[in-house]
């Protein structure tokens, strides 16, 4: 049986074909938490290649960059970052969680349900205003675990909402359709009978979806409190970035709230994202660890040491973890140009651990570089295009296999310019 409600579907549906405006004021986010000007820091582009470009200011505009310094003709599509600001250093923990449709997520302070959209009150700026279609679900408590609360995010129900509230310290949960939330209670109905819970015994909430899964956007836009929203890029004016969420809404942020953007090109594919088509893994003296995609093989996030002391290792977001020895092969099928990585032995090794990498291209050698766990990392580039497949070899060095975790980060092939 069908019953009234303040979010209707229908009415969802409709909205998602619209264009969304986060109302936020450009001028609130000029300045950092600390009073600092980050639009005077220069900004970083890499290409795809791995070079670096450097502008002072810049401009988007129907997928094309301009900025003093930069070359005529430079795409999005030409590049996999654009580093703008470092992340605020000093952001509260999140009181609450809103994760968005595409695999992105809001932190803030508090939230509030009316009129179907969602009000963030958050770190920086005025609250925003986000229309309910461009949310998948709200977590009371980010920090708090539940298999069944995830497991419901992964397949929401298509015509009712899922609330979970607290019972004796454990999440319960009912479906119903919401109407309102205050910073005092949740209002919702089920079965046409309006009922009340307290804003302080709710866990979460997963709101209807008439599909669990989007496409994967072109970017993801990280921002400087640790919220990343998984968009396409419209625009950059005047201090302004407006993208386009999954389901064409349309959000406009505030250019100085940003920390990077991450692009998912089309000239590239991440080998991470891949399926191997062959895997010859084996050890020597140390227990068995199967490679991992974008995890270091201990499970760990990848990282590489740049110099000593835990404040020098960078932590990459794709790639590759293995023990040697390992050998992973993948198709190329002579569509791409190069093979680009950024290769050595994973920080977590404290120093320790000695490799020797290799790429083969229809198992012929291409590229060998050993590295030791004292190296700094190695920036590689090889050209594959007369290949159809090339694969990814880690040999023990001397030492025999203790240590030995390799870390090809951001292994990935690229189409040329």
């Amino acid at each position: 049986m069908n019953h009234p409600r303040l979010f209707d579907l229908v009415g969802r549906s409709l909205l998602l074909a619209g264009i969304l405006i986060l109302a936020i004021s450009p001028a609130s986010w000029a300045q950092n938490d600390t009073g600092q000007d980050e639009s005077a820091k220069p900004l970083t582009l890499t290409k795809l290649s791995g070079e670096s470009l450097s502008t002072s200011t810049l401009s988007i505009a129907n997928g094309q960059l301009s900025g003093p310094g930069l070359p005529t003709g430079l795409a999005l599509d030409d590049l996999r970052k654009i580093g703008v600001a470092e992340p605020a250093a000093d952001s509260p923990k999140p009181v609450v969680a809103i994760e968005l449709r595409g695999g992105g997520h809001m932190g803030g302070k508090s939230v509030t349900l009316a009129d179907d959209a969602c009000q963030l009150t958050w770190t920086f700026g005025p609250p925003l205003s986000i229309p309910i279609d461009a949310i998948r679900a709200i977590r009371f408590d980010p920090a708090a675990a539940s298999p069944e609360f995830d497991k419901s995010i992964a397949a929401p129900s298509p015509d009712s909402d899922r609330i979970y509230f607290l019972v004796e310290g454990q999440p319960e949960s009912i479906s119903g359709l919401i109407a309102g939330l205050t910073s005092e209670e949740l209002t919702f109905e089920i079965d046409g009978q309006e009922r009340k819970l307290p804003r302080s015994q709710l866990f979460g909430i997963v709101l209807a979806q008439a599909q669990a899964e989007d496409p994967t956007p072109p970017a993801t836009i990280h921002l400087r409190d640790g919220s990343q929203l998984s968009a396409a890029v419209a625009s950059l004016q005047d201090g302004t970035l407006s993208c386009k969420l999954p389901g064409d809404s349309e959000v406009a942020l505030p250019w100085s709230a940003v920390a990077r953007i991450d692009i998912r090109s089309s000239r590239e594919a991440f080998l991470s994202d891949l399926k191997p088509t062959a895997v010859d893994e084996a050890v020597l003296v140390t227990l068995p660890r199967p490679w991992q995609r974008d995890r270091a093989v201990t499970g760990k996030p990848l990282e590489l040491a740049a110099g000593s002391g835990t404040a020098a290792r960078r932590t990459y977001d794709k790639g590759i973890g293995v023990h040697a020895r390992s050998a992973l092969s993948f198709e190329s099928g002579r569509e791409y140009d190069l093979l680009v990585a950024t290769i050595g032995i994973d920080a977590g090794t404290d120093g320790k651990g000695d490799c020797l990498f290799r790429v083969l291209g229809d198992g012929q050698s291409i590229f060998s570089r050993r590295m030791k766990g004292t190296d700094p990392p190695f920036e590689m580039r090889v050209e594959i295009r007369a290949y159809d497949e090339i694969t990814l070899v880690v040999e023990p060095g001397a030492g025999l296999d203790l240590a030995d975790h390799a870390n090809w980060c951001d292994v990935r092939m690229v189409r040329g310019e």
